[in-house]
């Protein structure tokens, strides 16, 4: 997939191409219905193209630091994208200047840069300066250019419209099953393993501390039963472990930190520096303290029991998910 960095106007292309626009923040149920009308009109020689923007408009319209971190990052959200066929990504840089295009500058002058032969866009879609663009002028003016508009209606899952605001609420509070039926796939994260301070290994239970989680939208700190997919190498294949998320907040001098690691069930071997993607299926537990190191073990102990039940595997060294 060919990935455009967009700091004002789009490169001119003379490939004729269906363009999906949206901020695809998470690339739920409801964007994937936006791309697979998009594919409907796809023709010989035609490719498949994505706008979206970053940083989240949100962030630079109201300064909220939450939507600094997003459901699909950017190589999160290009592999998802890839796998749904799309060709190129139009990734445009959203501040100040961007946001304050007039609708009619947008659509004529940037997209008219890009030999569109059909836009594809949700049925809310807003655009340019004060969200004063709408679907019913996008398509007057795409029309002037000799371009189709298609929309595409809301989705719903249990009669409310989804979106990714409803996904970072469930994540927020730990609902990591709700957050899977409206992106129709687990939330994953995908990051690396840091040197830990082999606690876990010292009562018995290895966990493999992680770090480069920065840009994620975090769930909410607790247990959670997970699939982890460990990288191969030149003599394995990748490997699908299922293991036990512990995501907890850690006091230091300067700050409180959420500290992130994982237990692979019935694995052996070193992980280090490894990149590690964790899928979250089930919430076993908030997060708590405990009074001794015999107590923390006992309760990971009964965790690991819970997370095989969760996820109906036996046995404990019968952990790895074929």
């Amino acid at each position: 997939m060919q990935v455009y960095e967009v700091d004002g106007m789009p490169p001119r292309s003379d490939i004729p191409q269906v363009l999906a626009i949206g901020k695809f923040d998470g690339i739920h149920i409801g964007h994937q219905a936006i791309l697979d009308k998009a594919r409907s009109y796809l023709k010989p020689g035609t490719r498949l193209s994505v706008m979206s923007f970053e940083p989240h408009p949100l962030y630079v319209l109201t300064g909220n630091e939450a939507y600094l971190r997003s459901l699909t990052p950017r190589s999160e959200k290009m592999r998802i994208l890839a796998e749904y066929g799309v060709d190129g990504l139009y990734a445009v840089q959203f501040n100040r200047s961007f946001a304050s295009t007039e609708p009619e500058v947008f659509v004529k002058t940037h997209l008219g840069r890009l030999a569109l032969t059909q836009i594809i866009v949700g049925q809310d879609f807003r655009f340019g300066k004060g969200g004063k663009g709408d679907v019913k002028a996008l398509t007057k003016w795409a029309f002037e250019m000799g371009v189709g508009v298609a929309q595409v209606a809301p989705v719903e899952e249990s009669g409310t419209k989804v979106s990714s605001s409803h996904i970072r609420a469930h994540l927020a509070a730990g609902r990591v099953e709700a957050a899977e039926a409206l992106l129709g796939r687990p939330y994953t994260l995908c990051g690396r393993v840091l040197t830990g301070e082999k606690r876990g290994r010292a009562i018995g239970f290895p966990a493999a501390r992680l770090g480069g989680l920065e840009g994620y939208v975090l769930p909410q700190a607790g247990v959670y039963a997970v699939l982890v997919e460990l990288p191969g190498d030149a003599s394995a294949s990748r490997q699908n472990w299922f293991g036990v998320f512990n995501a907890w907040h850690q006091s230091s001098a300067n700050d409180v930190d959420l500290r992130m690691e994982v237990h692979l069930l019935g694995f052996t071997g070193d992980l280090y520096g490894k990149e590690c993607r964790i899928s979250f299926l089930h919430r076993i537990r908030d997060e708590r303290a405990f009074a001794s190191q015999e107590e923390l073990k006992a309760q990971i102990r009964t965790d690991c029991d819970a997370a095989r039940k969760m996820l109906g595997i036996g046995g404990r060294q019968a952990d790895e998910a074929r």
